[in-house]
């Protein structure tokens, strides 16, 4: 099981503790939102950081300047 579907699968236990829990119904509901939005961060892109060193490895500064006139 990937890291998205567990943390859907915890929201989804929360959000039945949360039907089953009239008492501490906010709660379990915030718990649920926690996990859905770990379920989100789970699906996207990771993020890639570069040094400035690298950078120009990857992409080289440009020799020429175009005028804007």
């Amino acid at each position: 099981m990937d890291r998205r579907t567990a943390c859907l699968h915890q929201a989804n236990a929360f959000r039945e503790k949360a039907i089953a829990d009239p008492e501490h119904h906010d709660e379990w509901i915030d718990e649920a939102i926690k996990w859905l939005e770990r379920a989100r961060e789970a699906s996207c892109h990771a993020v890639v950081t570069v040094e400035p060193s690298e950078l120009c490895a990857i992409f080289p500064p440009a020799t020429e300047r175009t005028s804007s006139r």
